[in-house]
């Protein structure tokens, strides 16, 4: 079993004591069945330290940092920000957890013109807690941030000025995806994914005459929840991560 992953807000230093959030010691006591003198790896502002457990209660635990550890590549090459089309139901959960295995670094629920799937304040915190679980999880170095929902207007507008905006959508040319992705090396991408209805023809009007690429994912039809972890495996293979 690879060592267990905790996120603090705590500055770190060999011997320094490290007091674990309530979430993270019910995990390790209850559902990982850990004691004291066990290692778990502790991550800070992007660096990874090794340590070991002092006490761990119910509700309650610390730990001693032993030694930093090597950096390793668990970070995309880019930045990849998802700016994702809120899908009916609980799918959003699982889209926020699938993009932080793969490796986004910024989520952004998007209201778009045919979007079943709403959002609220209760929403948003629990997808924060799901992408840091799901950080935690897949061995990160950073808790992907799930922002404040924007409309699809406001996201082109605010990402085509500062990013590589890549639109997914079924009508774009074929391979267009590849293309896309092998342009811009050193930017930061934004991949956007429609609402169960897909884009209206004014969406990809605007997301075209901003700039952005149209790209096609193949000859399926992906659903909304699919869409994203699709292009990220993408992304990870034409950019040599995989």
């Amino acid at each position: 079993m690879s060592v267990p992953r905790v996120f603090v807000n705590q500055a770190c230093a060999p011997n320094a004591q490290i007091t674990l959030e309530p979430n993270d010691a019910r995990h390790l006591m209850r559902v990982l069945r850990m004691k004291e003198g066990e290692a778990i790896t502790i991550v800070h502002a992007g660096e990874a330290w090794h340590a070991k457990l002092d006490e761990v209660g119910s509700d309650h635990a610390t730990a001693t940092i032993v030694e930093q550890l090597k950096a390793t590549s668990s970070e995309l090459p880019v930045d990849v920000i998802v700016l994702q089309a809120v899908p009916k139901g609980m799918k959003m959960d699982d889209v926020v957890e699938k993009v932080v295995e793969l490796g986004a670094a910024r989520i952004v629920p998007l209201r778009c013109a045919r979007s079943y799937g709403g959002d609220s304040d209760v929403k948003i915190e629990r997808w924060r807690r799901i992408a840091r679980a799901a950080a935690q999880q897949s061995q990160r170095l950073i808790v992907p941030d799930v922002e404040q929902p924007l409309s699809f207007h406001d996201a082109i507008d605010r990402f085509a000025a500062t990013s590589h905006v890549v639109v997914a959508h079924e009508g774009a040319a074929q391979g267009s995806l590849a293309v896309s992705l092998r342009r811009d090396a050193n930017a930061t991408l934004a991949i956007v994914i429609g609402p169960e209805g897909s884009f209206t023809n004014d969406e990809l009007q605007l997301a075209t005459n901003a700039g952005c690429d149209i790209a096609w994912l193949g000859p399926t039809i992906l659903r909304t929840e699919t869409a994203a972890a699709a292009m990220l495996a993408a992304i990870a293979a034409l950019r040599g991560w995989w």
